[in-house]
């Protein structure tokens, strides 16, 4: 076995980088919203859970590669260390690390957290993008705080000694939710015992899965394998509902599926890009948790980690996999919040629901057979501003279509539950209408 200090833990992740398309749009909103398959209501709930929820007050520390301080969707949601003066070039708060104003660099005893790499500044998309700021597009927890550690270089690689001091700095700064989308194969004394620091002061490690198709209850991986109670370990999932190839599983070591195929976030060099694996679905529930301790403070990690496994729907794709089931964050913020304490008519929306004076309705088939096409028309009302219609088949765009347009029709093979969503854009790219409806598919007679 490897010392601590040598040991990597990297974890290896597929990207697919955007072209000049995915550049940033100027308007209202944010242009590429509905492009984050992972957070439309039908995958996991995310605008249901913001009608109460949106994170502030929440720090999420993101142990990785660091991130891009000077992101626009990211600068104004960086953590501020209180206690240290920035660019004085001394330890103002006497804690081993200079000037960590928005975090630490672990291996350069510093406040270089500055992404080197890119993984870290997607993670922290993910989690916190800003929201309806005209830029990019949006994280889960859209007003939650980013604390960067970085403990990873340039290559995406460490050891579990710099991410095991990472884990106690960050709990020693307030962070109740840490995302670590790191793996290797082996633990060490150092690495169990910040997790037990973890465990002991009420804190949440959400760690990816990691991306070597493997069953973790005979082959661990850690962080995730880690059996402190602390450890949330998450696996990914694609817009088909089921584990993508590279995601690894197990039915006692993995508790929780979230989005992690092609997942659109922001990019170091101020972009946007396409990444994959675990390391992307662990920020889609630290990004949940975020929500959940901001609606309900008063309430232990432990009670918001519940909520989100206990409330996760158990799809058959998933049977057998994980100790749970998918990210459902909206059915979480009702677990957290009964009765009363939901705020109807909340006023937290970030722009998936029908708003404005345009009204659209939808009509099609409740029901159609394998292999048999849904027709999705609309009429829509007071529609002046809607100059293009752009329409979605489960997460999926299928069309770009004029204003003229009424109908869609696309032929549909699986079966189980489906849904057609309708954006109507005005001219300059932004939402004027947004509705969705459900539609099921079953088997051909034979």
């Amino acid at each position: 076995m490897l010392p601590p200090s040598t040991r990597r833990i990297a974890t290896i992740v597929a990207a697919l980088a955007l072209g000049a398309g995915a550049a940033p749009a100027q308007a209202a909103s944010d242009p590429l919203l509905d492009e984050q398959w992972g957070l439309s209501q039908s995958v996991t709930g995310a605008p249901e859970a913001w009608t109460q929820s949106r994170g502030a007050g929440v720090i999420v520390a993101i142990l990785d590669s660091g991130v891009q301080l000077s992101h626009p969707d990211l600068v104004d949601n960086l953590w501020r260390n209180p206690n240290e003066i920035a660019g004085n070039g001394v330890d103002d708060d006497h804690d081993g690390y200079v000037d960590d104003v928005n975090g630490a660099n672990i291996k350069e005893l510093n406040g270089n957290v500055e992404d080197d790499n890119g993984h870290g500044t997607h993670v922290a998309g993910i989690i916190a993008a800003q929201a309806g700021n005209g830029v990019g597009g949006s994280g889960m927890a859209p007003d939650a705080k980013i604390m960067a550690v970085k403990v990873l270089d340039a290559n995406r690689s460490g050891d579990s000694s710099q991410l095991a001091k990472g884990i106690v700095y960050a709990i020693d700064r307030g962070a109740r939710i840490l995302n670590v989308s790191i793996n290797g194969n082996g633990t060490s004394v150092d690495l169990d015992a910040a997790l037990r620091y973890a465990s002991l002061r009420g804190a949440t490690v959400v760690a990816s899965a990691g991306n070597n198709a493997r069953n973790l209850d005979l082959l661990p991986s850690y962080p995730a394998s880690s059996t402190e109670s602390a450890v949330l370990s998450v696996t990914a999932t694609g817009q088909s509902g089921g584990l993508i190839s590279i995601a690894n599983s197990g039915l006692h070591s993995v508790d929780l599926a979230a989005p992690g195929g092609l997942i659109l976030s922001t990019a170091r060099g101020s972009g946007y890009e396409l990444r994959q694996g675990t390391s992307m679905a662990a920020p889609f529930v630290a990004g949940s948790l975020a929500l959940l301790a901001s609606a309900r403070p008063d309430l232990p990690e432990s009670a918001l980690r519940d909520a989100l496994t206990q409330s996760a729907p158990r799809p058959s794709l998933l049977a057998g996999l994980l100790g749970s089931g998918a990210l459902d964050v909206g059915a979480a913020l009702h677990r957290v919040l009964p009765g009363a304490m939901w705020r109807s008519g909340g006023t937290h929306s970030i722009g998936l629901a029908v708003g404005g004076r345009t009204k659209v309705k939808l009509s099609l088939k409740k029901r159609i057979r394998s292999g048999s096409r849904s027709t999705l028309r609309w009429k829509a009302t007071n529609a002046s501003q809607v100059k293009r219609w752009r329409v979605y088949l489960d997460g999926r765009r299928m069309k770009i279509l004029s204003s003229k347009r009424t109908y869609l029709r696309k032929r549909v093979r699986k079966t189980g539950t489906h849904r057609w969503k309708l954006v109507g854009a005005d001219a300059r790219g932004k939402r004027v209408v947004v509705v969705a409806k459900k539609f099921k598919v079953i088997k051909r007679r034979r």
